[in-house]
């Protein structure tokens, strides 16, 4: 058979441990996996480099959740635990709308850097504007070129419009374009797509974070690496 993706893993076993109060024995855990994806128990037994293949997927899947914050880091051993108990409860209506609104704020605060490290570059900036497309952040050598560079920042939003929008910039202004997305589905998904699309940068949001650190802290010194 084909064994299911981390993707796939990582969302049932929020699942799981939310159905059993927010904690459980990780070999609890692994078996109510194996019996929600099917696996008989000849395929419980696959091995790969010597450990059974689907109880590594599953402990690895509980480690990229405890990066992502989502399972708690000071569990007992052999304890799989919620970051919060009720995190993953059916959201309320009031909740929802803090998310969407979380959303905004991060891709309000993503053009906001991305304007601030033009400026820093000493790029012409403005926002939200474009004859065919309202592009969330463009950079002019000067106020009454057209733009040489042209920022999308995709968060819950629609990647095919974006990959429009700047494919658009590239053909008409020959602009550079600089895609900005928050999640490594997203990242993936750009990164195919677009991988004939020579002017056109994929960065993720943490990326932006960095550089816009180091470039509003210590410009002078990164010229000073890279001028002749």
């Amino acid at each position: 058979m084909a064994f299911p993706s981390y993707t796939q893993i990582m969302k049932a076993l929020l699942e799981v441990l939310n159905d059993k109060g927010g904690e459980a024995n990780c070999n609890d855990v692994i078996d109510e996996l194996a019996s929600r994806f099917g696996l008989t128990p000849e395929e419980r037994e696959i091995k790969d480099n010597g450990q059974y293949k689907f109880n590594h997927m599953c402990h690895t899947a509980r480690v990229r959740l405890v990066r992502k914050e989502a399972l708690a880091t000071d569990s007992p051993r052999g304890i799989w635990s919620l970051a919060k108990v009720d995190q993953w409860r059916q959201p309320s209506t009031t909740e929802r709308e803090g998310s969407e609104t979380l959303k905004k704020n991060l891709h309000d605060d993503l053009k906001k850097k991305m304007v601030e490290i033009g400026n820093k570059l000493g790029y012409n900036t403005s926002t939200e504007e474009g004859p065919e497309y309202r592009h969330d952040v463009l950079w002019r050598t000067t106020p009454y070129r057209t733009p040489s560079h042209v920022v999308e920042v995709c968060e819950g939003g629609v990647l095919a419009k974006d990959f429009a929008s700047l494919i658009w910039a590239r053909e008409n202004w020959n602009a550079s374009g600089i895609l900005i997305v928050t999640n490594d589905r997203d990242f993936e998904k750009a990164t195919r797509q677009l991988s004939g699309q020579t002017q056109i940068t994929i960065v993720k949001a943490e990326t932006v974070d960095k550089l816009h650190e180091l470039i509003m802290t210590d410009l002078e010194f990164l010229k000073s690496i890279f001028s002749e």
